[in-house]
């Protein structure tokens, strides 16, 4: 069988734009996918639909990264930004909206429409798309690759590694890429499950569930300093923590074995405003309890379990209440500290932390370091961002870089 000019494994937002990106610069192209469909992960993702980028650009946009990976993003997301995503796809008919925390989603709610403009642009890009075909090996051949499938050898020129990390590997995603990139000559750095839940042992905090708190800043504390802060809505779960502040926070707990947030319940006010409000209320009402003077703002249960924290009695009027408890109150209501033991795990992770070094890839083209004709991108490199459409942007970047030089 005569050689293709490039074969992409997996068919994800990277692999799939890889491969688009290929066939238009001219290449023979296969996509191979392992699922019977491809985007499973993308129709997936948002709730369905679909998250596709982020309206930060720039540094901005750099900013959102680990610091770590600002550099090295920087070619690609320079050549191929979320403008240019969204144009992408709203010149193949996918109108786009902008909606809170930055987000862009298809204005037609459903992440369906997005993996229809890939599928339809790769079929018209003239890419041959193979699914049902897992890759159980990828070995150098004379002029290339040998990639071989259940279903026989691909040879290719040139490969495009795109199959993913372990991240909801209900998908299909559990982390087969890894050993490809190894034979190859990679380095696989410590894997952690990202943007998933925390679990929390707090019976108290437990008791919160289905609560969400839709502006919240939550911190990562070391001692007594707040090291990292997001700023987002916190959702109280059966195991502990949800929502975008908290998933956040997920890699790092997992790399810490563990640790302590703060969150900060009224982040537009200082310690001291929060306090004279308290006090203010508590005076203009000495009969009411204390649950009842607590910023109406938050959740009844919320307010009965910062009472509980603060070891306020539950006959407590505001007539009685001490300094001393009136205080406590204050710094909860700024800094409830919470011990987070661990992330929900793989199955719930949203994005894989860790992964190919990215000393081994040239961030302009993608290409391997370690070995001629490979080239890298999306989940399965050491890449990975907040919610918020930062690690779909970071997928087809990486996968438009690669498709194009791996065609050259």
């Amino acid at each position: 069988m005569a050689a293709v000019d490039v074969v992409v494994l997996g068919a994800g937002a990277a692999g799939l734009m890889a491969a688009i990106r290929s066939a238009e610069s001219g290449a023979g192209t296969v996509l191979l996918e392992k699922n019977r469909k491809p985007g499973v992960k993308i129709l997936a993702s948002g709730g369905g639909r679909c998250n596709l980028t982020t309206t930060r650009e720039g540094s901005e946009l750099l900013g959102a990264f680990p610091k770590p990976q600002r550099r090295w993003l920087t070619p690609s997301l320079r050549a191929f930004p979320p403008r240019r995503l969204r144009a992408w796809f709203e010149e193949r008919g996918v109108a786009l909206q902008e909606e809170a925390m930055e987000k862009v989603f298809p204005v037609a709610g459903c992440a369906s429409v997005v993996l229809e403009a890939l599928v339809t642009a790769l079929a018209a890009s003239g890419a041959e798309l193979r699914c049902r075909a897992p890759v159980r090996e990828v070995a150098r051949g004379d002029g290339g690759f040998v990639v071989t499938t259940p279903d026989g050898e691909v040879r290719a020129r040139r490969v495009v590694l795109a199959v993913g990390g372990k991240s909801y590997p209900k998908t299909g995603t559990v982390g087969d890429g890894y050993g490809i990139a190894r034979a190859l000559g990679h380095t696989i750095s410590s894997l952690r499950p990202g943007l998933a839940g925390l679990v929390v042992d707090d019976p108290h905090l437990r008791a919160l569930a289905g609560l969400t708190i839709e502006d919240a800043a939550v911190h990562w504390m070391v001692g007594d300093r707040r090291i990292t802060t997001w700023r987002r809505p916190v959702l109280f779960t059966h195991t502990g923590l949800s929502g975008p502040g908290p998933m956040n926070f997920a890699s790092v707990v997992e790399e810490s074995g563990g640790g302590k947030l703060a969150i900060d319940l009224m982040p537009d006010a200082s310690f001291e405003e929060v306090e004279s409000g308290l006090l203010d209320r508590l005076r203009a009402a000495p009969r009411r309890g204390v649950v009842a003077s607590l910023p109406t703002t938050l959740p009844e249960r919320l307010r009965q379990a910062l009472v509980h924290r603060a070891g306020v009695g539950a006959d407590v009027i505001g007539a009685t209440l001490t300094r001393e408890h009136r205080r406590r109150l204050g710094h909860l209501l700024k800094g409830l500290e919470v011990d987070a033991k661990r992330s929900t795990g793989w199955d719930h992770a949203e994005v894989t932390c860790g992964g190919v070094v990215r000393d081994e890839v040239d961030p302009k083209t993608m290409a391997s370091r370690s070995c001629r004709g490979l080239f890298l991108c999306g989940e399965i490199l050491d890449v990975d961002g907040p919610i918020g459409g930062y690690n779909f942007q970071a997928a087809f970047a990486t996968g438009w870089v690669a498709g194009g030089a791996a065609a050259r």
